[in-house]
């Protein structure tokens, strides 16, 4: 018959405590049990672990050496025992995640502060990629999950919307609307010079559409890549810029204002999981943890 933990456990305890009696209360278990546990072990090793002299138990030379390997054992048993219970309660783990940047520059970074407070062992990776690379990247496995301004459509990726945000303007400081309170309507900003979003950005589309749809025609000879550099652009003076909400993170007032559009132009997020893996509960919550500060700062822009 095999030994079990349970039978190393006794063992271990008594060549450490040096008696039947102090094992028992080390395991909280009782004196015969851990006699029952000793015999056991015995009659699995097949030769004798103890001897009795004047009423106590002494190690034998073959228990001695057969506790090098069992006091190992044990120890390892341990480890495996608290990473369960680490990975179980989510303090433990890798995660890998990817984002569009007008989400991983700012927002990103703040989000997973939030949920790495609490679990200073779990190791995080933060990629930024443009919303048409991610799909890609999901199918070769770069990251646990993604979310990304467009859908996919690829048998490898499950995709889901994730959440819907709004677009704000950015307004430099001393812009007059800036103290103003309430939405802007889009027609208030006809002799601004709109700072654009390249044409490879989602959220580009979107605005022109809106701005059709109002009737409003504005100069827009200054683009920039990413929203975050429009805002720059907007601190300096440069002009006005309709960005995600999520850009407004990390902006004083006394640098760039947003403030929602009475248009209420609205982006839909995806997340983008590969359909190969299930993500674990650690991913599980951190996706919720981004969700729920997506939505969060959305609020803060409700009309």
């Amino acid at each position: 018959m095999r030994p079990n933990m349970r039978q190393i456990e006794a063992f271990n305890a008594v060549m450490r405590c040096g008696s039947v009696t102090q094992a028992a209360e080390q395991m909280f278990i009782s004196q015969p049990a851990v006699s029952k546990l000793l015999k056991s072990f015995e009659e699995s090793c097949g030769f004798a672990l103890f001897t009795k002299v004047g009423g106590r138990l002494l190690p034998t030379a073959e228990a001695r050496s057969l506790m090098i390997e069992t006091d190992t054992l044990e120890a390892g048993f341990a480890r495996i025992e608290n990473t369960a219970r680490a990975i179980r309660q989510m303090e433990r783990g890798d995660i890998s995640a990817m984002a569009y940047p007008a989400l991983s520059l700012r927002a990103l970074p703040l989000f997973a502060a939030r949920f790495l407070r609490d679990r200073p062992n779990v190791r995080l990776s933060l990629h930024t990629r443009n919303s048409a690379d991610i799909a890609g990247a999901m199918l070769t496995r770069m990251a646990d999950f993604g979310i990304s301004m467009v859908p996919s459509n690829d048998h490898g990726v499950i995709c889901r919307p994730f959440a819907e945000i709004s677009l704000v303007v950015a307004l430099p400081a001393h812009h007059p609307l800036a103290g103003l309170h309430g939405p802007v309507d889009l027609r208030e900003l006809r002799r601004d010079r709109l700072i654009t979003l390249s044409h490879e950005d989602r959220s580009q589309q979107i605005v022109l559409e809106t701005m059709s749809r109002a009737g409003v025609s504005m100069e827009s000879n200054l683009e920039a890549q990413m929203a975050d550099t429009a805002c720059s652009l907007v601190s300096q003076g440069c002009g006005v810029a309709l960005v995600p909400q999520l850009a407004s993170i990390g902006w004083g007032p006394d640098k760039v204002v947003f403030r929602p559009l009475v248009q209420q132009p609205k982006l839909v997020m995806w997340l983008l999981l590969s359909a190969y893996d299930t993500p674990s509960q650690m991913v599980q919550t951190l996706i919720s943890v981004i969700r729920r500060g997506v939505l969060d700062i959305e609020a803060g822009f409700a009309i």
